[in-house]
Parts: C-alpha cells; structure tokens; sequence
C-alpha cells in the first residue's frame, strides 16, 4: 500500500502502558534453540502486542487480506528477523514509496532498515542496498552492519547454519547472499565518486541510514538504482533514516516535514525495548550546554534552529559549499584557538559551560578558505593543555610544522601571559602567538566576514563528523542561549589569515588580492 492513515484516540495514554506490557513479556523470553523455537517465540510477541496496542489493531484492520499475510509471512515468519517490529516500524513495513522514517534518536532506525532489508530474501530477485556515509558509521559496534552480522552471520547466530538456511557473507563486498540468491548490499559513500559507480546498479530497496548526513548531489545519484523488471511483482522502495540536523536537514524538512513526502515519525519514547531511562542520560548531559541538539535528539524538532541575525544555513549547506578534496595550493594553515572561559562543572553560566574550539582553516591561493577540522571539548585546564599539544603534533605531521600557524586567542591580565609563555615552551619550531582578542564585540567581529561567506569563499570539509554542531551554532548566531565559541573561532582565524591582529571593516569578495601579513 501507498500510505496508511490511522487515527488514534489519546494515543498518549497507549503507549506507556503498551511499552509495559511488552518489556514484562520480553522478560519471559525462552532459550531460543533453533529456528522452530524463534518462530514460536515471535508469533507469542506479535500476538501479545496485538492484544494491547490499539494503533497495531486499527492499522491492521486497515490493511488488505494479501497485505496482511504478506507482512505475516515475511516478518514474523521470517527466520532472518529475529524481532518483532513495534508500531512505527509496522508502519513503515507496510508502506511502500520513499519513506522518512526518524525524527529523535532512539526511535529504532537501523532495526526497522534492517528488518525492510531482509523482508524479502526467500525471492531470488530481491536485491537491497544500505548505505552510510562513512565506513566507520557503517561497522562501528551497534552500527547497522554490525547488527547484521548479529543476526545473519555463522559465528555470531548458529541457528541459521543449524538450519541449512545461513546466508554467505561476503566480507570484500559487503554483501550478504541468501541461499535464494537474494542479496543485502552494505555500502559507505564518503566521496562523490563513491555515489556516482551506483548509477548503474539495481535495488528494490535502497535505505539512506542518517541521510540528513548525505548531500543532495549523492542522493539524486544513488536513487537512479531504485528500479526493477517490469515483470518483477516486488515492491521498490526507498527508505530514509535521520534526526534534524546535518548538512541535508533542509532538503529533507521541505520534502517530507513541511512537504508531501511521508514522514514517520519515531522517538526513543516509541521504542518498547530500550532502556527509558538510561537513554535519557545522553539528553540531560547536552540539555543546557548544546539546546539546539537537545531539541533534535529528544523531541525530534526540525523546527529546532533558530535563524540568526547574520548567517543563513544554506550558505554553508550547498554543494558547492562543501569540498572532498582541497584542488588548490595551500598558502598558509592557521590552527585557532578560542579557550573556555568556564570549566565543565561550572553550571552557572546559561546555556552551560563555554567550550574550548580549535579549528583548522587553510588559505587557499585563490582567496578560498578551506574549513578543514574543528576540535572541540570541555575539559580542565591541564587536560585542555595537553589536548591542545596533542592536536598540534597531529597537524604537523599531516600538515608539516612549518606550513602551519597556531595562534591562541589571548584575553587580558596576568593569566594571558602566563598561557602564553606555558604554550611558548612546550611548542619549539612552531609558528606560535597570542592572537589580541579586538575591542569590537563578538557580532561586529562575524559580522566583517558576512559577505565573504555569503558568496562562497568559505568552503567546509564534507562527511565531518563536527559539520552539524557548526552549522547549527553558526546559522543560529547571534541567540540567546546558543553557544557562539565556533562563530568567535572562525572570526578569529579568518581575521588571523587575512589581516594579522589588524580588525577588518570586512573581507572583500577577492581577499587575495589584498596585502596579507
């Protein structure tokens, strides 16, 4: 089916007592010996949660006679899903089209991807691919692919083997291969080139795990496999997963939040088998110092980036704002520093405690800025030291000592000096200073540089894992609340690159042709 609608009373008061009765039955979970004992044990799920969820009845009803006993007989009498999908995955199974399917964090992504992967293996034809931007985002432990090989794989659930009915995992490509021939293709595409050698290829099912991370470019490339057979009677489909944020929150905000394009939305509350309460653990330790991802992360808000007075979001998210490779001479590397003015324990301060931020910005030789790394933590003095150390032994090995500036944001009194000649010493043969913090405030400091990246001539490194705390913090400057150590940061490098420690009116459309220290 297209789409289903399902119109629920309170449904509020459903869910609490919902996720009660499902984690009591969880908890009575039998040794699971062999596929018969897992098909048995499924059935006694779907059947409880049949009972007590009034949304799992009315959609249900909803549905048509092939529609229920194609979901019965490739979910829950599928012995390559070991789950039983809640609600909002329900939803999503039985609905065809390009889905997105997310909103906070928790709301069960990659196993409701997972279980859409799989819900076809015992057809020959079928064929999905899931796709990540990075391959450590794909394999990390608890990742997507990581719980496939939990599900799937000989070592991991023997079951399957015991069977006779184990896929063949092909660990060069990626691939599972069932004993049908069906195939579960897992793929990362950090670089363009990446996206555009699936042109060619063929899914019934492609699924962007955390797409809001992928840019538009590599979407519109990937969603030209989406096809079948004109006599293959499986469903295509295409599946998104993500939280508000990331560099393709727009896209996806107009074409399935505020536009047409059917949005399921589904937070860690949704989700019967997580741990409640020590989920809620990661929000309250980004509550008051980062606001804006505690909206996206707890509430799933797309609504949560407050526009800025100076900068707009799209100037930093278009493609051609964003770069895989620097295709240009680096004249100068800077490494700028804006140290925390408030320790981590120190709850005082609105918002949280301040954050110490050092970003990379290489000038290009044709007047470009390549943003190319932000280190940013909250830590103690000594510990904020010795970080700051380790990331410049880093850039000089990747960047080479003498190619590289380090200049550190110097406030007024004693303290400055004594920071100063402490990083003077443990930084021989580094080009190291004190960089005056100018009178100015902070808006009119960002404010010179509005125009240079208004037009393009900052660049930011695509697939970093900082991109989407900067583009909020940045497009969000100046609110009340919201940290601005990133926006200080940037403005204090740009200002180093272009003009020393001389404050600038604001940097000109072609700043390499003015004269630069």
């Amino acid at each position: 089916m297209t789409a289903v609608t399902v119109a629920i009373p309170n449904p509020e008061e459903i869910q609490p007592r919902v996720n009660l009765e499902l984690r009591q039955i969880q908890k009575q979970q039998p040794a699971i010996n062999n596929i018969e004992d897992l098909i048995d044990w499924k059935i006694t799920v779907w059947e409880k949660q049949y009972e007590v969820d009034d949304r799992v009845r009315c959609l249900w009803q909803a549905l048509s006679r092939d529609e229920k006993d194609n979901f019965y007989d490739t979910v829950i009498l599928n012995p390559y899903i070991p789950v039983v999908p809640f609600f909002q995955q329900i939803l999503l199974l039985v609905t065809n089209g390009s889905t997105l399917y997310g909103g906070a964090r928790g709301g069960g992504k990659s196993e409701a991807s997972l279980i859409a992967a799989l819900q076809y293996v015992d057809y020959p034809q079928w064929k999905a691919g899931i796709f990540r931007l990075t391959y450590p985002d794909l394999s990390a432990p608890g990742a997507i692919m990581d719980r496939a090989l939990d599900w799937l794989s000989k070592d991991r659930n023997p079951i399957l083997e015991e069977a006779g009915i184990a896929p063949r995992w092909d660990k060069a490509d990626k691939v599972f291969i069932f004993p049908s021939g069906a195939k579960v293709k897992f793929a990362h595409v950090q670089h363009n080139k990446d996206a555009d050698k699936y042109q060619g290829s063929e899914f019934h099912l492609l699924i962007f795990d955390e797409a809001v991370l992928f840019t538009e470019y590599k979407i519109t490339r990937i969603k030209g496999s989406n096809r079948k057979k004109i006599n293959d009677p499986l469903p295509i489909r295409i599946i998104f997963t993500g939280n508000p944020g990331g560099i393709s929150h727009d896209y996806f905000k107009e074409r399935f939040i505020d536009g047409p394009g059917l949005f399921i939305d589904s937070k860690y509350t949704d989700n019967p088998y997580l741990d409640h309460d020590k989920y809620e653990e990661i929000f309250i330790e980004i509550e008051d110092s980062d606001p804006i991802l505690w909206r996206q992360w707890k509430h799933g808000d797309w609504n949560a980036i407050p526009e800025g007075k100076l900068f707009k979001r799209k100037w930093f998210t278009k493609a051609n704002r964003l770069y895989e490779v620097i295709a240009e001479k680096i004249i100068q590397w800077v490494r700028f520093w804006d140290l925390a003015a408030t320790e981590e324990e120190d709850d005082t301060k609105q918002g949280g405690a301040d954050w110490t931020v050092g970003m990379l910005l290489g000038l290009g030789e044709s007047g470009k800025v390549y943003l190319e790394d932000i280190v940013r933590f909250r830590k103690d003095a000594d510990e904020a030291e010795e970080k700051i150390l380790e990331t410049a032994r880093e850039d000089a090995d990747k960047y080479g000592r003498t190619n590289i500036k380090i200049r550190i944001e110097k406030e007024g009194g004693a303290s400055a000096s004594y920071v100063m000649n402490t990083f003077s010493k443990y930084l021989p043969g580094f080009d190291f200073e004190g960089h005056n913090v100018q009178r100015k405030s902070k808006l009119d400091r960002a404010r010179a540089f509005v125009s240079f990246i208004k037009h393009g001539h900052l660049k930011i490194r695509e697939g970093a894992t900082w991109i989407t705390t900067f583009i909020n913090e940045i497009s969000s400057f100046p609110t009340k609340g919201i940290h601005d150590d990133q926006v200080d940061t940037l403005s204090g490098g740009l200002n180093e690159l272009f003009y020393g420690e001389q404050p600038p009116e604001r940097i000109p459309f072609n700043p390499h042709l003015r004269s630069r220290r």
